[in-house]
């Protein structure tokens, strides 16, 4: 089971957004950029690419790195005032399949950044491997990244959930199936249209959420 993170598994309260915009404080046409953008399904690293391109032509990795950097800083603070909170249902849900099912991250999230926000919601100890976005920068790599770890464990194959048609794409250029979670911004006709195999209203129903997913 290949979960993502924001929207997914926690509340999408801003939080990133928020320590991202304090790490851009110095780059004003990059946090005017921050303001207009739609980040959900997106990678740290393909984020702050996006924000430093509207400040300069060519962006090298150094300048993703510095931006992460203190954007990681920012984010400690932001998860010690506003802890992340998990959605309806995740705890129990987790509890529930980690004796049943392989449990890992396929997240856009830098591995750092994962953590911070998973720790400060007290789910950060049901996992036991991960993708992450500071292991590539496109999303469907993060999924083949996240799978091959699994396989190492002893997986033979895998299921991508996720809130957003982003994880559902990276899923299937991944070679893997997706079950799309209508927790964030997209309904279920949204991601059942852009091709989920499986689709869910949420985890508050936790024997539903778990017959659908080892189904």
């Amino acid at each position: 089971m290949l979960f993502d993170l924001d929207g997914t598994l926690t509340e999408a309260g801003g939080g990133g957004s928020r320590a991202l915009g304090r790490a851009l404080h110095a780059r004003p046409q990059a946090a005017e950029e921050l303001r207009k953008m739609r980040l959900d399904g997106m990678t740290d690293r393909a984020i702050a690419r996006t924000l430093l391109t509207a400040e300069k032509k060519s962006v090298g990795e150094r300048d993703i790195d510095e931006v992460l950097e203190h954007y990681l800083q920012a984010l400690a603070i932001e998860v010690a005032q506003r802890p992340y909170k998990p959605l309806p249902g995740v705890g129990e849900l987790l509890r529930a399949l980690q004796s049943r099912a392989l449990l890992g991250l396929c997240t856009g999230n830098v591995a750092r950044g994962a953590e911070l926000k998973l720790s400060s919601a007290g789910l950060w100890r049901y996992w036991q491997f991960g993708g992450y976005g500071s292991d590539a920068e496109p999303r469907a790599d993060i999924v083949r990244i996240a799978f091959k770890r699994a396989q190492a464990l002893g997986a033979t194959d895998a299921l991508v959930i996720g809130d957003t048609p982003r994880d559902i794409l990276a899923a299937h250029d991944a070679g893997l199936p997706a079950c799309g979670v209508a927790t964030g911004r997209w309904s279920v006709h949204d991601l059942a249209t852009h091709g989920a195999e499986k689709v869910i209203a949420g985890f508050s129903d936790v024997r539903t959420a778990i017959d659908l997913l080892l189904g």
